[in-house]
């Protein structure tokens, strides 16, 4: 009795620490930067070059190695400035950091709209030698 119950204290420690490590990632993922995002850069997130940002349809169009994806940029989609390629620190950005031809990492908000839906966050990389935003 005593090796069951040690067993499933155990799965429960695992399964509550695998949540906890979710939640430490999405509390910090505004200091990440670009492409570095584990479990996420390169498998679910999509990393390229703005191509448009069209303001009154608030989507921008991303040129990535896969081809070109769109992104709904809502009132619930945080934008982040990396600015790690300038030695500081990444800080809250804003619509008008949407630049053409701009690094940027999309996490879609529901990955079965990846591609075409909303976005859940917007990583901008600040292109060394760039003026503070």
């Amino acid at each position: 009795m005593a090796r069951i119950l040690t067993g499933l204290i155990g799965i429960v420690v695992l399964l509550g620490s695998h949540v906890l490590t979710a939640h430490a990632q999405k509390a910090t993922e505004r200091f990440i930067p670009v492409g570095n995002s584990p479990g996420i850069s390169h498998t679910v997130s999509i990393i390229g070059k703005i191509d448009t940002f069209n303001e009154q349809t608030r989507t921008i169009e991303i040129m990535a190695f896969s081809g070109i994806w769109t992104a709904e940029v809502t009132k619930n989609t945080m934008i982040w400035v990396d600015r790690s390629k300038a030695t500081l620190p990444n800080i809250m950005g804003r619509i008008a950091d949407l630049q053409k031809g701009r690094m940027v990492e999309v996490k879609y908000a529901d990955d079965a709209q990846r591609g075409r839906g909303a976005a859940e966050w917007i990583k901008v990389q600040l292109p060394v030698g760039t003026r503070e935003p």
